[in-house]
């Protein structure tokens, strides 16, 4: 199978709960949904409409955190916009809204860095999205939005890495595992490995027509959370020709 592998980088990120409320909490790195989100806007798909194109059936999608990162907590103050002339701030009802943001651990020096790869099953789209991002090394290129981590006011980069062969592994191993990991794929967790800090997360994976979650569409996701490779003993894994093995996102 033919696998993208892409880096997105930027100085802060949100990706908010879905279950949050009075405070908006974030996911540690980008849940499956945010990353098709991201991508269908790169490749100009309207609002609700990539669904289908980017379900668990039709597209494979791992993520890893490649850096250091730490949470703040900032106050929002937010606006009642029912209409043009409540975007200048004037009238009442403002709303300070606590919310969690993910900075890197020196936000002067460095930046969040998560790689995602990616495999479409639909060759029409593998094509499209190939073009779009292999046109020009030096910028990338959208057809629609530009590229944020979580809120638009998050500025992101799109940096292409390359694009990889990929043999699925369907047999228990204890190996190095690179990217995130359903918790229902994981054996065992070497507890062996240097700068071991992991963290699990339920995060949505696979919306509906309606948007809403789809009966496989949320599963716990376990990550390194210092962009250490973590040692695992798991069912099944992708072995890339570069030497990298992932487990997708399902």
């Amino acid at each position: 199978m033919e696998i993208f592998s892409f880096h997105l980088k930027g100085k802060m990120a949100h990706f908010r709960r879905f279950y949050s409320n009075s405070s908006a909490l974030t996911y540690t790195i980008p849940p499956r949904t945010t990353v098709c989100g991201i991508i269908a806007g790169l490749m100009g798909y309207e609002r609700d409409s990539y669904y289908e194109d980017f379900s668990l059936e039709n597209c494979d999608i791992t993520v890893a955190l490649n850096s250091p990162i730490k949470k703040t907590m900032q106050k929002m103050n937010l606006l009642m916009i029912k209409g043009l002339n409540d975007l200048n701030g004037s009238k009442e009802n403002h709303s300070q809204v606590p919310t969690e943001f993910l900075i890197p651990q020196n936000i002067r020096e460095n930046e969040i860095d998560y790689q995602v790869w990616i495999h479409f099953k639909n060759p029409e789209l593998k094509e499209k999205f190939e073009a779009l991002i292999t046109e020009n090394r030096n910028f990338y290129k959208t057809n629609a939005i530009s590229c944020a981590l979580g809120l638009a006011h998050n500025l992101a980069r799109f940096e292409y890495e390359g694009k990889y062969s990929g043999t699925i592994v369907d047999e228990e191993k204890t190996i190095a595992i690179n990217s995130a990991v359903s918790v229902k794929n994981i054996i065992e967790i070497d507890q062996e490995t240097d700068q071991l800090s992991l963290i699990v997360e339920e995060l949505p994976l696979e919306f509906d027509s309606q948007r809403a979650l789809t009966e496989n569409g949320k599963k716990r996701i376990l990550f390194s959370r210092t962009g250490v490779p973590v040692k695992l003993r798991i069912r099944e894994h992708v072995q890339l020709d570069n030497g990298e093995k992932i487990c997708w996102m399902k």
